[in-house]
């Protein structure tokens, strides 16, 4: 149907034409002596109009011509720009298809073309790099221009800390500008080079960084914390004047790990500052999820000193773990170190009555803790009584974990 409405709107623009020209009876006379020449007015316009258009296609063929050589120029860089993507995109698919002699050649092939250069000469020394061919892939990031030449420096800093080459690593990043530095792959490999170095502040900085950027696994952060927190704490060998300030620089997340609480308490005990000790393993001990297994055996060994306000906080702590052990134990050796015998004697009992069959080890402190108490009060026979038992706990305990070894 769309032929039909053609053919009408001709026979109408036909129609309206044929009746615009007949109520023109003008002339134009063209003297060119000795000639006359008399057109009417409408073929006159006719004349025109197509002298105009025949004109126009004239310079437009004209203009034409001139711009072929221009024309084939923009051809060729386009179809040299079209053979350089499709073999740049070969080499990225032979790289990650472990054919690394295809993707060399492939790079190479793409690098002819200057826009893709620096990812062409990046991918060949990549390939290069694959197959040990050392002297090809550094003539390739010789070979990238300035602008890609961080990228080269980061991608070198990655080969290297996979070479175990960490001190290298670390002398190329820091060629890296702030910018460059301040991505997360850099950190990355900053982070592992440090891990490698045993640079415990180091990780702990990166690491943290990261996590807040999302450039981590919550999970693989936090063990990374973790450690690098107890390598500082081992690396102040017990001098309260370092440990003071790098407890303070932690996260609450860390000072409240069980581990990291009791490693740091231990150097406060050690360098003589048992009272700081004590608080911070109290800290940890008030977080809504504290471990009381994991940190009340640490705080029964640094009792010296204590006031009748510890004694309450430890019952304070019965009755809020009212059937762990632990707790019991704890308030009983606080109540003997401010010799309350009778009290320390009841709450060793309890302990006893609230050991799982499997705390033996515990189990074997609290009879020795017990076998203790009744020679301060001279009952000898209980006291041997409880020895006997405490060493057949611990040595049961002693033998179960050799044979798990």
């Amino acid at each position: 149907m769309r032929w039909l409405a053609w053919v009408v709107a001709l026979a109408l623009a036909a129609a309206l034409l044929a009746m615009a020209a007949s109520g023109r009876p003008g002339n134009v006379a063209i003297l060119l002596p000795p000639y006359r020449i008399d057109l009417s007015l409408n073929l006159t316009v006719l004349l025109l109009l197509v002298g105009f258009v025949l004109f126009y296609v004239a310079i437009r063929a004209f203009s034409l011509l001139l711009g072929l050589p221009r024309a084939a120029a923009l051809f060729r860089s386009r179809r040299r720009k079209e053979v350089a993507a499709k073999a740049l995109h070969e080499s990225v698919m032979h790289l990650l298809g472990g054919r690394f002699r295809r993707a060399e050649r492939a790079a190479g092939k793409a690098a002819e073309t200057d826009a893709f250069k620096p990812g062409a000469l990046l991918t060949a020394a990549q390939a290069a790099q694959a197959m040990q061919a050392y002297d090809r892939r550094d003539a390739y990031l010789e070979a990238l221009p300035p602008a890609a030449r961080e990228t080269g420096i980061l991608l070198q800093a990655q080969w290297q800390v996979e070479a175990r080459d960490v001190e290298a690593a670390q002398a190329a990043l820091r060629r890296l500008s702030g910018g460059m530095q301040r991505r997360t792959q850099t950190m990355r490999l900053a982070l592992a080079a440090a891990r490698a170095l045993k640079d415990h502040g180091e990780v702990l900085r990166l690491a943290t960084t990261l996590r807040k950027h999302h450039g981590l696994h919550p999970a693989a952060a936090q063990a990374m914390l973790h450690v690098a927190a107890l390598g500082l704490i081992r690396q102040a060998n017990h001098d309260a004047e370092a440990l003071r300030p790098l407890w303070k620089s932690f996260d609450p997340a860390l000072r409240h790990d069980p581990q990291i609480a009791a490693a740091a308490a231990r150097g406060f005990y050690a360098a003589g500052e048992s009272a700081q000790a004590r608080s911070l393993l109290v800290d940890a001990l008030r977080a809504s999820d504290a471990e009381p297994a994991a940190l009340m055996p640490a705080l029964r060994s640094m009792l010296s000193g204590i006031d009748a306000g510890f004694v309450a906080q430890a019952e304070a702590w019965m009755d809020r773990w009212p059937q762990e052990a632990q707790a019991t134990f704890l308030a009983a050796r606080a109540c003997a170190e401010l010799e309350l015998w009778g009290k320390a004697q009841q709450y060793l009992h309890k302990a006893l009555d609230q050991c799982q069959p499997d705390e033996r080890k515990l189990r074997g402190q609290i009879h020795a803790a017990l076998a203790r108490l009744q020679e301060r009060i001279e009952r000898e026979g209980q006291a041997a009584r409880h020895w006997r038992l405490a060493a057949q706990d611990l040595s049961t305990d002693d033998a179960s974990a050799g044979g798990s070894i």
